[in-house]
């Protein structure tokens, strides 16, 4: 394959992958905000993957008819929904560390900040405020 074709495939998927940060980094902060879980630094980050590793898997639950509306029912849709929210915050932290390193592996440590940097002021325009979701632009994956 040529130089200039490998090339054009890495700023493809370089492209990808920022892509796919900003929509993780956007998902996070709407979580974080939704069960007041603090992001700020990466102490809270790594608390949060911790503390949400007890959280309860959420299982799969067949219903029908009058079942689905059942009181008994009401009063465990709060709290499942949130383990749920909680569950997909930790494995999203995770996904994002991962890509993270992924890229730095793939164009290294400046240009991946560079990246990294560029996500989190795509979120701010978005209306997100600095560092929502835990967006640290100056930490290291």
């Amino acid at each position: 394959m040529s130089t200039e074709k490998s090339n054009a495939l890495l700023t493809h998927e370089v492209a990808h992958l920022g892509q796919f940060l900003e929509s993780i980094n956007a998902r996070i902060a709407r979580l974080a905000i939704a069960l007041r879980v603090p992001l700020n630094n990466e102490a809270e980050i790594q608390e949060a993957i911790k503390s949400f590793m007890d959280v309860p898997a959420p299982g799969v639950e067949r219903r029908s008819g009058v079942e689905r509306r059942s009181p008994a029912r009401a009063s465990q849709s709060p709290e499942r929904r949130a383990n749920m929210q909680r569950s997909e915050l930790r494995g999203l932290l995770v996904m994002r560390y991962e890509t993270e390193v992924k890229l730095v592996e793939m164009i290294g440590a400046t240009l991946s900040s560079q990246v990294i940097e560029s996500v989190a002021h795509n979120m701010e325009r978005q209306g997100f405020a600095a560092g929502a979701g835990g967006t640290l632009v100056n930490h290291k994956p």
